[in-house]
């Protein structure tokens, strides 16, 4: 990937910038467009680029779409010079450029024509022309009616297709979309709060959208991630309006770039996803339980209020939406809603620790298999390798009864067992500290009451077919 875009898109914007042998400006001017940076109107480009067609079919009597595929894809029209030498005498110019009969409020200039000529070449030969036929057909019935009217439908059309070409091809363009719905909801404050992804939470519950506790604690870390990757973004600490900010957007794109490029190899929802086959380290329910906690990385340790409500909260509501995907099984809607089979932040908390615990001595097994000769050790770390050994005879799991097997697959589970002990160890921590700030059931009622009534009015229609 290269800024933002994968390599298709990259080959289709250098295959025009080299086909017109456009200026760095004019190439950077393309690639802006085509990414939806910008600003304030991503589309705007495609409006005007809907409009100069319309005034080229009238000022040069198209009798089909094809006409103008013509004109786009003539590189002798890549310059304002040339487009003026050919246009500037036809009943679509005036003294500033082109204009569209009938549309005085829209206009361009010459350099701007060949900027928009450009952008039809794109749109016609992107993907190899996987819709050159599509936008030709958008191209003939402009010219059966060249006019303003003619011109916004086509912009809709060109914008659509537009869209779809992003989301096909650039990869950050969803995480785009969630960091600017994020900043407008802090208005622009790039710190936020446990509150702060409650609330955003229940806004969409509110707007009927239903978004899943979980989903929406995911794209705080994503947006999180991002910010401490951009310095520009310090600039944004006030709550005051994003439009104040000169180049907000800018420092914004360039953030979701370097995000993709820092992104960790493994995560440990990854990891617990991939844990290798052997000996039964981990059961299914442990890794589950343990995916829960961590899915929120790094939340689980800096904001571990937040990754108690996805672990309790958010396995209700993906409850629901599953009994809706299988039209039925278990409790009723009204009943999960209600939140009463919610696990409680105590019992969380001492599952935790029970899985920290269990990891540590898993740790400890593992280096008593590493290390087999006792020779050499202080009296402390024999005597801490006579233990784990006797924690080892004390298993009895699946593959643990093989001696030789069961090293072979702790060796395979080597890392992904020091990073997820070492992070369940931090979890432990950060829960132990919460409970000390705020007592955890006291804090569990509450947020079970505003759970409840979020989850409940936004299923209400469900509850009761």
């Amino acid at each position: 990937m290269t800024g933002g875009y994968d390599e298709r898109c990259a080959a289709d914007l250098a295959a025009v910038g080299e086909g017109r042998d456009l200026s760095r400006a004019e190439r950077a001017w393309l690639a802006r467009v085509v990414t939806g940076a910008v600003r304030p109107n991503r589309d705007r480009p495609l409006w005007d680029l809907a409009h100069a067609l319309a005034a080229l079919a009238q000022a040069t009597a198209a009798h089909e779409g094809r006409d103008l595929v013509t004109l786009a894809l003539d590189p002798g029209l890549a310059t304002a010079q040339a487009c003026a030498a050919r246009f500037s005498g036809s009943e679509a110019a005036d003294g500033r450029g082109l204009v569209l009969e009938g549309e005085p409020s829209w206009h361009t200039g010459w350099a701007g024509l060949a900027r928009l000529l450009a952008l039809a070449e794109f749109v016609l030969t992107a993907e190899d022309l996987g819709a050159f036929g599509t936008v030709t057909g958008w191209l003939d019935e402009l010219v059966a009616a060249p006019d303003a009217a003619g011109a916004a439908f086509l912009a809709k059309r060109l914008a659509r297709h537009l869209t779809a070409y992003r989301n096909a091809h650039l990869p950050l363009a969803r995480e785009e979309r969630r960091f600017r719905a994020l900043l407008g909801f802090l208005g622009g404050r790039r710190a936020f709060s446990d509150a702060d992804i409650l609330a955003f939470w229940q806004a969409g519950m509110a707007a009927g959208e239903r978004p899943g506790f979980r989903t929406v604690a995911e794209h705080f870390v994503t947006f999180e991630a991002g910010a401490h990757l951009v310095d520009g973004l310090d600039g944004l600490s006030s709550a005051a309006s994003l439009d104040a900010h000169e180049g907000w957007e800018d420092r914004l794109d360039a953030a979701l770039s370097d995000l993709a490029a820092a992104e960790p190899a493994a995560t440990l929802a990854a990891l617990l996803a991939d844990w290798p086959e052997g000996p039964k380290i981990l059961t299914g329910a442990e890794r589950e339980d343990l995916s829960d906690f961590l899915r929120l990385e790094p939340f689980h340790r800096t904001r571990p209020l937040t990754a108690l409500r996805a672990a309790s909260f958010g396995r209700v509501q993906s409850g629901i939406a599953n009994r809706l995907r299988r039209n039925g099984g278990g409790p009723d809607i009204a009943a999960r809603a209600a939140c009463t089979e919610a696990e409680s932040y105590a019992a969380l908390t001492e599952r935790a620790s029970e899985l920290a615990a269990h990891l540590a001595r898993m740790l400890r097994i593992a280096a008593a298999l590493r290390l087999v000769e006792r020779d050499g050790f202080s009296e402390k770390t024999r005597a801490a390798l006579d233990a784990a050994e006797a924690d080892l005879r004390r298993v009895r799991r699946a593959g643990f009864e093989d001696r030789a097997g069961l090293t072979a697959g702790f060796a395979a589970a080597e890392t992904a067992l020091l990073r997820v002990a070492e992070e369940t160890a931090r979890l432990e921590r950060a829960l132990a500290t919460l409970a000390r700030q705020h007592p955890l059931e006291q804090g569990f009622e509450a947020d079970r009451a505003v759970f409840a009534a979020a989850l409940s009015a936004a299923y209400a229609g469900e509850a009761a077919a």
